[in-house]
């Protein structure tokens, strides 16, 4: 549970802190009234149910959570019956009951949480900001009905906001859960990356094979071969060097 500290003035001036609990996102809470007693919602599935004191039992029909609409305003949601604490009638007159709605983004669905100096809250309708939430007839039973009544800093117009521990443990159960989770899966990962590396290994091990490329020096001598028969066609050119001199020694027998 978070709290945030006020100091409020005591006997003989002397300071002194007072706990308050801050609303969180996703959380449940109880609203307690100075007599001990809860808020409640009737179980139904019907929009109108009522909402009434009860004694405390840590059901969920006396679990609210606190829907952040604005700064210190929110809409209020039973955790049992999923409707929203909402004004009858959008009625702002002293008296007016308190019901369950379902959820229709309204003006009468705004609660104002005002914090006091004793470590409990005042909530107000936003339709009717004088106004704070407040038992009928300052009563101390089982059933009796809520209302909103002209703010009369009187005891059943005192809240306290506490957390339902149950909540909070099954919150830090399921944190633990994710780390753990997260925490395999890491680990997962890793042996997964080690269990790749050895192929990474073996590609690189093959490259030098692709660069090594001998056989394209082989075909040097090939050409060169084939240059050869060009000697052998000037052979003839010889030939007719022989018959000429064949034809300066007939010359020379004419002569004689």
């Amino acid at each position: 549970m978070q709290f945030i500290y006020l100091n409020v003035w005591k006997e003989g001036k002397t300071m002194k802190k007072i706990a308050q609990t801050m609303i969180v996102a996703d959380c449940y809470y109880t609203i307690v009234n100075a007599n001990g007693k809860v808020i409640e919602a009737v179980e139904g599935n019907e929009n109108g149910g009522a909402i009434q004191l009860a004694s405390a039992t840590k059901a969920a029909n006396q679990q609210w959570m606190f829907l952040r609409m604005g700064e210190g305003v929110y809409r209020i949601q039973n955790r049992s019956t999923g409707k929203m604490m909402d004004l009858m009638m959008n009625g702002t007159v002293d008296g007016t009951w308190l019901h369950q709605w379902e959820d229709v983004n309204g003006s009468s669905q705004l609660w104002i949480v005002e914090a006091g100096n004793d470590g409990t809250v005042k909530i107000k309708a936003q339709l009717a900001p004088t106004k704070c939430i407040d038992v009928v007839g300052m009563s101390n039973e089982d059933g009796a009905h809520i209302q909103i009544w002209q703010d009369v800093n009187g005891d059943n117009q005192k809240w306290t906001i506490s957390e339902v521990k149950e909540k909070a443990a099954a919150k830090k159960s399921a944190a633990k859960k994710t780390t753990t989770t997260k925490k395999a899966a890491a680990e997962k990962k890793a042996e997964e990356v080690k269990a790749e590396e050895p192929a990474k290994v073996e590609v690189k091990a093959e490259e030098p094979k692709v660069e090594v490329k001998a056989e394209p020096a082989k075909a040097e001598p090939v050409a060169a071969a084939v240059e050869e028969p060009k000697e052998v066609v000037a052979a003839p050119a010889k030939a007719k060097g022989k018959a000429s001199g064949k034809k300066k020694s007939g010359k020379k027998g004419k002569k004689k």
